[in-house]
């Protein structure tokens, strides 16, 4: 067997047991004091942000954190107050959780998981 061969396998390898057995594949890292990445347990991963990304929203930002990214869009308008509340405002924050962000999201209308996440942005933003 080539080395070349030893090598993918041993990568087969540990990507199988690190998806049958995560705690176990992580505590051998820690262990040993340095993260399956190879970076030691106080180093940053690369950040980068670029600010005004979507030019149809009114302010936006992508973050890449390592191999995340996260994009991020406001808009805002400028609206009816409700006739109970006339001298206040109003947010309404949505999140989008589209399928192209990872497995775990489906198409079609906002999940639940979207909408309780949408609720706890809105505490935030208004307390």
């Amino acid at each position: 067997m080539t080395t070349t061969n030893t090598a993918e396998n041993d990568a087969l390898k540990a990507a199988v047991f690190q998806r049958l057995h995560p705690r176990i594949y992580l505590e051998r890292f820690i262990a040993e004091n340095f993260r399956p990445d190879g970076r030691a347990p106080d180093a940053w991963r690369d950040v980068n942000l670029n600010v005004g990304s979507i030019s149809t929203a009114d302010g936006s930002a992508l973050v890449r954190l390592g191999k995340t990214t996260v994009v991020c869009g406001v808009k805002a308008e400028i609206a009816e107050p409700e006739l109970d509340r006339e001298g206040e405002g109003f947010l309404v924050p949505n999140l989008d959780l589209p399928a192209m962000c990872s497995p775990k999201f489906k198409p079609g209308p906002p999940t639940e998981e979207a909408q309780v996440l949408s609720d706890r942005l809105n505490e935030v933003l208004i307390t």
